[in-house]
C-alpha cells in the first residue's frame, strides 16, 4: 500500500492543506512546531481512527481550535487500485468512508482491514514506524534487554509482553531467591526447619510414637522416591512436549540440510561490491550519456539562426542608435505630456480670470503706470464730487423744508383745531361730573376748571407777524447752494466721461469702474499665462517634430514591433523588443557555452564508461563469468546459499543438539504424540499413588498427635501444618510468576526465530552500509548481540556508541520490513530518527532509504534544515 496524497480538512494547526507524495522517499522538513508530528498523527488517525478524549490520548486528537471541519482524506494505492479514505468526526474513532476511485463505489469499512493486511496501530508502530525517542532508549537497555528487543521485533505487543515478563520475574524474586534471607518464602523455609526439629523432639517421647515415626519415615521415603519418579516423568513429559514443539523446525532442518552445496565457491564481499559498484557506474554513465546526447541535440537545434536575431544583426548600428535615443524620446514624450497638462491648467486659470473679470472674449492688456495713476485719480475725484454733490443736495433739501414751513397756509387751520380741542376738553370736564355720583363741591370745582380751559383755548393768539426777512434769507441760501451743485455736476460729468472713455478703450466699459483698479493683478496674471501658453505651444510643436522624426526612423521595425496606438505604447513595444533581443542574444551566447560544456562532458563520460566496461570485463573474467546476467545469477545463488546456511544453523541452534538427536529416533509426529500420551498416563498413575501415600501420612500424623502427653506436641504440629500451608501458598505464587515469565520468553522467542536468519542477513548488509563497512557481521550469543568489525574484532552492544547502537537497531528494523514485504507492505514512517548520526552516516542512511524506497514507500519527518545538502532522490516538502 502506498499513500499518494494527503488532504487535511482540519487537524491541529493544519487547515485546508494538501500534500502530494511520491511512491518512493518523501521527506517532510521543517523546524520545531512546523507540524511534522501533527501530520504523522493525522496519517495514523485516518488509517486507524482518531484517539479518544480520555487520558493522554486526548493530546493526540489535534482537534482544530478555529472551528474547521475535523478530519481529512488519504488517497492510497493498493495492488494498482486507488482508494480514497475519508475520516471525519464521529463515534468509535470517527466516521470512515472508503471509495474506489476508478468506480466511485463506496466500500464497506471492513475493507480497510484488507487494505492494511490486518495490521492495527500497535503493530504498525512496532513494525513500520519508529522515532528518535525509541532509538534513544536503545542505548539505555542492558545487553539482555537489547537482545530480547531484537529477538521479538515484529511480535504483536512485544514491548508490553517484555514488560509483563519483567514484572513477573521481579514479583517472583520478591517471594524467593536461592541465596536470599529476607524474602518471605526463604524465611518460612528456615522457620519450618527449626519447627520440624521441635516437633521431632516432642514426638520421640513415646515408643509408640517412635513406631509411628518409623512408619512416617517409611512413608516419607516412599513419597520422596515417588516424587523423584514424578519429577522424572514430568521431565520426560516436558522433553516430549519440547520435541513435539520442535518437530516443524526439525522437518525444515531435514528439508534444508541436504540442499547445502559443499562445493559452493563464495564470491568475496569486497569483490562483489566492486563489481556492483562498477556496474552501477556503467549504468549511470549510460544514463548520463543519453541525457547529454539529448541536451546536445537540443542545443544544436537551437543553434540555428533566429530570424529576429538575423534581422537585428543586419541593421545593428541603426537599431543601436534607435535604442540609444529611446530614453531621450521617452523624456520628450513625458515633457510633452507635462506641457499638455500645464496647458490645461493655464486654460483653466485664464477662464477663471475671465469669470472673475466678467469678460468672456478678449482680455485687455494690463494698465500702464500712467493709466493706472490717472484712473486712480479720476475715481478718487469722482468719489469726492459725488460726496460733495450729496452734501449740497442734503443742504438744499433741508433749507427748502424750512422755507416751506415758514410760508405754509395750513398753520391757521392747526390753530383753529387747537382752540376746538381746548373747547371739547372743557365741555367734557363740565358735563361729565353731573353724570357721576360725585359731591356737589367736586362738581362745582370741575365746572370752574372746564370754563377756564375753554377760555384759555380761545385766548391763544399765534404769532402772525413773522417777518418776510427770514424767508428771503433762506431763499438766498438755497439759490447759492443750487449754483454750487450745478458746478460740481459739471465737474462730475467731465470725470465720468474720461472714465467711460478709458473703459471703452480697454474693453471694460460694461463693468463697474470701481472694480477696474482691482483688475490690474488679474490682467497681469492673464498676460503672464498667455506668455507661458505661447512658450508651451512652441515647445510642444518642437517635441512633436522630434517624435515624428523618431517615428519615421522606427518604421523599419514595423514587421517586428507594433507601432500603432499611443506614442507611449509604441515606446513600450520598442523597449520590449530591445529587451527581448538582448535576452535572446544572451541565450544564444549561453547556448554556445552550454553546447561546448556538454560536448566536453559527453567525451569525458564516454571515456569513463569505456574504462568501467573494461574493468567489468576483467572482473567477470576473474570470476569465470560471461556477462552481468551470469554475475547476478551467481550472486543470487550465493545469497540463497548463505541464507540457507544461516537458516540451517539457526534451526540447529534453535533445536539444540540433544533435541536434534532425540528427534532422529522418531519416524513421525504421531509417534511423539503417542509416547507423550503414555507418559501423561504414567504421570497420572504416579500422582494417584502419591495421593494415597499423602493420605497415609495424614492418618499417621493424626495418630501421633493423639499420643502426645501434653498440648506442646499438638501445638507444634498445628504450627507446622499452618507453616506448611503458608509455604505451599507462597511456593504456588512463586511458581506462577516464574513459569509465566518463562512462558512469555519462550513464546516470543519461538515467534521470532523462524524469520530471524533472513532478517539478520539483510541487517548485516544494511549495518555495513550505514557504518561505511566498519561492521559486517552480527551474531547472537546466550546473553547479548555481538558485532564484528572489518578486523574481526568483536564488540557487545553496550560497547558501541549511541549513534552506532541506533544504527544497528535501525538496520534490524528495516531488514524486518524487507523480509515481511511479501506478507504485508505498508509505508515506513520515520519521525526524526537519525539525530545522533554524523553527517557521513546520515548520508549513508539516506542512501539506504533511497534503496528501500524503490520497493517500499518511505515517509521521513525531520527538523534537519540541511536535508538539501544530502545526496538523495527524495521529494522534499518544506513545512514552515
Amino acid at each position: 500500500m502506498k499513500i499518494l496524497k494527503i488532504n487535511v480538512y482540519g487537524f491541529g494547526k493544519w487547515q485546508d492543506q494538501q500534500f502530494d507524495l511520491t511512491n518512493g522517499l518523501t521527506v517532510f522538513s521543517g523546524p520545531n512546531e512546523a507540524g511534522k508530528s501533527t501530520l504523522r498523527q493525522f496519517i495514523l488517525s485516518v488509517l486507524f481512527g482518531f484517539r479518544t478524549k480520555r487520558g493522554a490520548d486526548r493530546y493526540l486528537r489535534y482537534e482544530p481550535k478555529n472551528g474547521s471541519k475535523y478530519g481529512g482524506e488519504l488517497l492510497i494505492e493498493n495492488h494498482d487500485e486507488q482508494y480514497l479514505l475519508t475520516r471525519v468526526k464521529g463515534k468509535s474513532g470517527g466516521k470512515l468512508t472508503i471509495t474506489n476511485v476508478a468506480t466511485q463505489e463506496v466500500l464497506a469499512n471492513d475493507e480497510l482491514s484488507n487494505l492494511l493486511g490486518s495490521v492495527d496501530e500497535t503493530l504498525f508502530n512496532e513494525m513500520f514506524s519508529f522515532s528518535q525517542s525509541e532509538l534513544a532508549e536503545v542505548r539505555q537497555l542492558d545487553r539482555d534487554e537489547f537482545r530480547k528487543r531484537v529477538l521479538k521485533i515484529g511480535a504483536v505487543g512485544s514491548d508490553e509482553w517484555i514488560g509483563l515478563q519483567s514484572s513477573f520475574e521481579k514479583s517472583a524474586d520478591k517471594i524467593y531467591a536461592p541465596k536470599g534471607r529476607v524474602r518471605p518464602l526463604n524465611k518460612l523455609l528456615k522457620e519450618y526447619d527449626s519447627l520440624s526439629q521441635s516437633v521431632q523432639k516432642a514426638a520421640n517421647e513415646t515408643e509408640l510414637y517412635k513406631q509411628y515415626a518409623t512408619d512416617m519415615n517409611l512413608n516419607q521415603t516412599k513419597l520422596s522416591q515417588l516424587q523423584v519418579k514424578i519429577e522424572t516423568s514430568k521431565a520426560q513429559l516436558d522433553k516430549l512436549k519440547h520435541d513435539l514443539s520442535g518437530w516443524d523446525a526439525y522437518q525444515k532442518y531435514l528439508e534444508l540440510a541436504p540442499k547445502l552445496n559443499s562445493h559452493f565457491v563464495e564470491i568475496s564481499s569486497d569483490l562483489m561490491q566492486a563489481v556492483e559498484h562498477n556496474h552501477q557506474q556503467i549504468s549511470e554513465a549510460a544514463q548520463t550519456l543519453q541525457t547529454l546526447q539529448e541536451k546536445i541535440s537540443d542545443l544544436k537545434q537551437k543553434e540555428q539562426q533566429n530570424p529576429r536575431i538575423l534581422f537585428y544583426s543586419s541593421h545593428e548600428q541603426e537599431f543601436e542608435n534607435i535604442r540609444q535615443d529611446l530614453n531621450k524620446i521617452e523624456n520628450v514624450v513625458i515633457q510633452d505630456e507635462q506641457l499638455g497638462k500645464k496647458q490645461v491648467e493655464i486654460d483653466a486659470e485664464q477662464n477663471q480670470i475671465r469669470r472673475q473679470l466678467g469678460i468672456q472674449e478678449t482680455v485687455p492688456e494690463p494698465f500702464s503706470e500712467e493709466e493706472f495713476d490717472q484712473l486712480q485719480r479720476d475715481l478718487k475725484q469722482k468719489s469726492e464730487r459725488t460726496r460733495e454733490k450729496q452734501n449740497l443736495q442734503n443742504q438744499v433739501v433741508e433749507l427748502q423744508d424750512k422755507l416751506l414751513k415758514t410760508s405754509n397756509p395750513n398753520s391757521n387751520n392747526s390753530k383753529d383745531k387747537l382752540k376746538m380741542s381746548f373747547s371739547v376738553i372743557g365741555f367734557i370736564i363740565i358735563i361729565l361730573p353731573w353724570a357721576l355720583s360725585l359731591s356737589m363741591g367736586v362738581k362745582i370745582g370741575l365746572l370752574v376748571l372746564g370754563l377756564l380751559i375753554i377760555l384759555g383755548g380761545w385766548l391763544i393768539n399765534p404769532n402772525e407777524n413773522k417777518t418776510d426777512h427770514a424767508e428771503d434769507d433762506l431763499q438766498t441760501q438755497v439759490t447759492s447752494l443750487q449754483k454750487q451743485l450745478q458746478e460740481i455736476t459739471e465737474q462730475s460729468k467731465d470725470v465720468n466721461e474720461r472714465i467711460q472713455k478709458f473703459g471703452v478703450a480697454k474693453g471694460i466699459s460694461q463693468t463697474d469702474p470701481q472694480t477696474w483698479l482691482a483688475m490690474q493683478n488679474d490682467l497681469k496674471r492673464f498676460e503672464r499665462l498667455s506668455e507661458d501658453q505661447r512658450a508651451n505651444q512652441s515647445q510642444q510643436h518642437n517635441n512633436q517634430e522630434i517624435i515624428a522624426v523618431f517615428n519615421e526612423r522606427t518604421k523599419i521595425l514595423a514587421d517586428w514591433v507594433v507601432l500603432t496606438g499611443s506614442i507611449n505604447q509604441q515606446l513600450k513595444n520598442l523597449a520590449d523588443y530591445f529587451k527581448k533581443i538582448e535576452q535572446e542574444q544572451k541565450i544564444t551566447h549561453q547556448n554556445k557555452q552550454d553546447l561546448k560544456y556538454y560536448q566536453d562532458r559527453f567525451n569525458q563520460v564516454e571515456l569513463e564508461s569505456k574504462k568501467a566496461k573494461q574493468a567489468e570485463s576483467e572482473y567477470l573474467q576473474k570470476l569465470s563469468l560471461k556477462n552481468w546476467e551470469s554475475f547476478e545469477t551467481a550472486k543470487k545463488a550465493q545469497f540463497d546459499q548463505e541464507a540457507m546456511i544461516g537458516q540451517v544453523a539457526q534451526l540447529k541452534q534453535q533445536l539444540g543438539e540433544s533435541t536434534l538427536t532425540d528427534l532422529q529416533h522418531f519416524s513421525d509426529q504421531e509417534e511423539i504424540q503417542s509416547q507423550l500420551h503414555r507418559q501423561e498416563n504414567n504421570l497420572t498413575q504416579l500422582r494417584d499413588e502419591q495421593e494415597k501415600l499423602v493420605e497415609q501420612k495424614t492418618v499417621l500424623n493424626t495418630q501421633m498427635q493423639q499420643l502426645a502427653n501434653d498440648e506442646t506436641y499438638a501445638n507444634l504440629q498445628q504450627q507446622q501444618a499452618n507453616l506448611e500451608a503458608e509455604i505451599l501458598a507462597q511456593t504456588r505464587d512463586w511458581l506462577t510468576e516464574k513459569l509465566a515469565a518463562q512462558w512469555i520468553d519462550e513464546t516470543l522467542s519461538v515467534a521470532s526465530q523462524g524469520r530471524l536468519p533472513k532478517i539478520m542477513n539483510y541487517a548485516e548488509q544494511y549495518f555495513s552500509l550505514l557504518t561505511n563497512k566498519r561492521y559486517n557481521k552480527i551474531s547472537f550469543d546466550d546473553e547479548t548481540i555481538v558485532v564484528f568489525d572489518s578486523d574481526h574484532q568483536s564488540s557487545e552492544v553496550g560497547e558501541l556508541s549511541q549513534g552506532t547502537a541506533e544504527q544497528l537497531y535501525v538496520s534490524i528494523r528495516l531488514a524486518f520490513v524487507k523480509v515481511m514485504a511479501d506478507l504485508v507492505s505498508l509505508p515506513i514512517i520515520i519521525d526524526d530518527g537519525f539525530v545522533n548520526f554524523d553527517s557521513n552516516r546520515k548520508q549513508n542512511v539516506m542512501a539506504l532509504l533511497n534503496q528501500i524506497s524503490e520497493e517500499h514507500q518511505v515517509i521521513y519527518f525531520t527538523a534537519d534544515d540541511q536535508i538539501d545538502d544530502l545526496d538523495t532522490k527524495a521529494q522534499v516538502i518544506r513545512l514552515k
